[in-house]
């Protein structure tokens, strides 16, 4: 018995070691993203925010600015020197590699009865490694901030999980800093610590009370809110944002509908069906959420606070974007698992298995290729203006590139796209003015 006992040890460092290993083969789709180059948002933050600029800049802009720990990353890597854009991925890779590690014990912790034959919670967590919905999340440099608060988020739970209240509340603490949407997730830290002690939950709200009065009181966050309400229709907003719920979440299916920049025609009425749809989906999460049992309610108020943000009330520009979904994606894993469990013949847990299999080569093959895309900035333009039916932007993004590559009668060609979409856009007549400019300088050249 003592041999064995001495065994045990090893034993365990071996299984951990092999899922790592197993992880880490299993994200290498990610790696084709490099060399790559920056996109979209990347242009705002990081490489146009002040903060972001080094460390004496962060100190400069340190109580101005936004997400004041993900600004931190950034500023240490310019500070080192290491802040190529693949470098900045391949630390998010790492960072989303982490992150399913995380979540794979977590998994273990909720379903005990599963870890003797961990087989399914391994699939499980491949599938939130793997999936490209968290393309944008992991290789948009942009992104980081939601894959730092997530992380951040997935470590208080386990932390809780394992009755390292105080670890938890710090690392709760630490991701309301990575991005201030991390508020949304104060009640599901709520439920995590039930079993805690009076103090660690009253020590829990006062800091999140804390935290918010600081980021609030910083003049960036109340202009960004002013900028959210200012001269937007909110009935409008919210009702397409709800309305983009169900195509969101149809995303997780059919990958091949991702896109950086959506274009799905979104109508602002009542009458809308997606609307009606994604109404439903909300009453149907409130009622697990209030008949279910405590994993259910961390299930479901996982998948709200990922939301919320997003897809409610707050007027935003875009009804629907793919981080709130790809964040959403652990809460709706464990909802699965969930089902599985409570499978006394484990007929629907053997259905599950044989779907997680087939998906799981399925999306890595998509993710390669979604990965693939980040890596030319012209590519994933031209991919989200395929996909766009009620959306320019990627038309005019893309035709920008080709003007600055001279080839103007292509530009040309998109932007009468563009035009037959929405003829009276203001950037649309910039762009065909610059298009005009440049074939002049062009025939003067000749």
């Amino acid at each position: 018995m003592a041999l064995g006992g001495h065994n045990q040890p090893a034993a365990a460092r071996g299984h951990s070691l092999a899922i790592v290993l197993l992880f880490l083969l299993c994200s290498l789709p990610w790696f084709l993203s490099i060399p790559g180059v920056y996109i979209f948002d990347d242009y705002i933050t990081p490489l146009s925010d002040p903060a972001s600029q080094g460390i004496g800049n962060f100190l400069e802009f340190f109580g101005l600015t936004l997400r004041p720990l993900t600004k931190l990353t950034y500023a240490l890597e310019v500070a080192l020197g290491v802040d190529s854009v693949d470098f900045r991925r391949i630390f998010q890779i790492t960072v989303h590699l982490l992150n399913t590690l995380v979540f794979f014990y977590i998994l273990k912790r909720l379903y005990p009865e599963e870890t003797g034959s961990p087989v399914l919670l391994l699939l499980a967590a491949v599938v939130y490694l793997i999936h490209p919905i968290q393309a944008e999340k992991v290789l948009a440099i942009a992104g980081r901030s939601t894959l730092l608060m997530e992380g951040l988020v997935l470590g208080a739970v386990l932390a809780a999980i394992t009755r390292k209240f105080k670890v938890g509340i710090l690392l709760y603490i630490g991701s309301i800093f990575a991005r201030e949407t991390a508020f949304f997730f104060l009640p599901l830290m709520t439920v995590v610590f039930m079993p805690a002690g009076r103090k660690d939950r009253l020590l829990l709200v006062t800091l999140v009370v804390i935290a918010l009065g600081a980021l609030f009181s910083v003049p960036r966050y109340r202009a960004l809110i002013d900028f959210s309400f200012a001269a937007r229709d909110v009935v409008a907003s919210s009702i397409q944002q709800i309305a983009a719920i169900p195509i969101g979440f149809s995303l997780y299916f059919a990958p091949w509908k991702l896109s950086i920049d959506h274009g799905e025609i979104l109508t602002a009425s009542i009458g809308n069906p997606w609307f009606i749809v994604g109404v439903f989906l909300y009453f149907l999460l409130f009622f697990f959420l209030l008949s279910g049992d405590h994993h259910r309610k961390l299930q479901v108020l996982w998948i709200v606070a990922a939301l919320l943000p997003t897809q409610s009330c707050i007027p935003k520009l875009d009804a629907l974007t793919e981080r709130p979904f790809a964040l959403a994606l652990p809460g709706c894993i464990m909802f699965l698992l969930q089902m599985s469990c409570c499978d006394a013949k484990k007929i629907y847990k053997n259905i599950l298995l044989c779907l997680l299999a087939i998906a799981v080569p399925a999306l890595i093959f998509s993710a390669s290729k979604r990965s693939l895309l980040y890596r030319d900035e012209s590519a994933i333009w031209r991919d989200a203006m395929e996909k766009s039916r009620g959306n320019i932007r990627p038309y005019l993004n893309y035709a920008t590139l080709l003007i600055d590559k001279g080839r103007i009668d292509d530009a040309r060609a998109i932007l009468l796209r563009a035009d037959a979409i929405n003829p009276f856009d203001a950037d649309l007549a910039d762009k065909l003015r610059m298009m005009q400019y440049k074939k002049l300088l062009k025939d003067n050249d000749r």
